[in-house]
């Protein structure tokens, strides 16, 4: 029989404890939503603001929020999808000595989803030296449904400012700030930081590895059946997020995993999307 997890209450929230040789992790019910991973010996690699709400009433800052079935802001929809502030079910769970599996998945209505998007999004998890994220979607319709999204991954950093991201040097980018579109970084008169206010989409599947000299590490994210990253950092803008404390945008940069366009899926079709979390030693 599959193992029970550990789940305590965090505010008005479940959120499950995990604790192996390899990694020290949380993923909350609610959203679905990892909120730190820690390999063993190391610095957390994910941050979470002091201030974040655990009383249900608002997506969760920080950590790795579910932005599905899609991404951003759209009229009439609101911000980010679904599944970021619906309760989620624990499905399956195993526990070993090197690695925790933990399967999540929301089955929504068509009063919460009365768009052609699909009902039901599995999620697996696996923690251990590496984290491995996966979403599984399925048309369980008769008509073609579509959906966007992304691991709206927090990463814990220096410093925004610090940090280097070379492949971001040679992709194309739209600055959701100023509109512009097929933008390139001028590395040899920008600053290559990334403290914001910044807010862009790239255009690579590639890996990225977010360089961190003051940590002496860089995370590095492998993923697939996605075609953009998203970079954000609020800046001073921060000062008007109350979820964010103070400071605060001074330890994170977010990385996004991500496809703002839409996928279309098929009646009948399964789709499987996936990040990869590891971590290597600057030399």
């Amino acid at each position: 029989m599959p193992d029970e997890p550990h789940i305590v209450r965090r505010g008005e929230l479940d959120v499950i404890q995990i604790d192996n040789a390899a990694c020290s992790a949380e993923i909350s019910l609610f959203g679905g939503h990892v909120l730190q991973w820690q390999p063993s010996g190391r610095k957390p690699v994910l941050w979470m603001s002091d201030t974040a709400r655990y009383d249900g009433s608002t997506a969760l800052r920080g950590g790795i929020p579910i932005c599905w079935p899609w991404f951003g802001a759209v009229a009439d929809k609101g911000r980010h999808g679904l599944v970021r502030n619906r309760n989620w079910q624990v499905t399956h769970f195993e526990d070993s000595a090197t690695a925790t599996f933990v399967e999540l998945e929301i089955d929504l209505s068509e009063t919460d989803n009365p768009w052609p998007h699909p009902n039901k999004l599995v999620m697996k998890v696996n923690f251990g030296e590496s984290l491995l994220q996966s979403l599984l979607v399925e048309n369980t319709g008769d008509k073609p449904q579509c959906f966007n999204f992304a691991f709206h991954n927090y990463l814990k950093v220096s410093n925004p400012a610090a940090v280097e991201i070379p492949l971001l040097g040679s992709s194309f980018y739209e600055d959701k700030l100023t509109g512009q579109q097929q933008q390139l970084e001028n590395r040899d008169t920008e600053h290559l930081g990334y403290l914001g206010p910044l807010d862009r989409i790239y255009s690579s599947s590639e890996r990225i590895e977010v360089i961190d000299p003051q940590y002496a590490r860089k995370i590095c994210i492998d993923k697939q059946l996605s075609q953009h990253w998203v970079v954000w950092n609020p800046g001073s803008d921060a000062a008007s997020m109350d979820d964010v404390h103070e400071s605060g945008e001074q330890e994170f940069l977010c990385v996004e995993t991500a496809n703002t366009s839409d996928i279309v899926i098929e009646p009948g079709e399964r789709i499987s999307m996936s990040q990869t979390i590891s971590l290597e030693n600057l030399g």
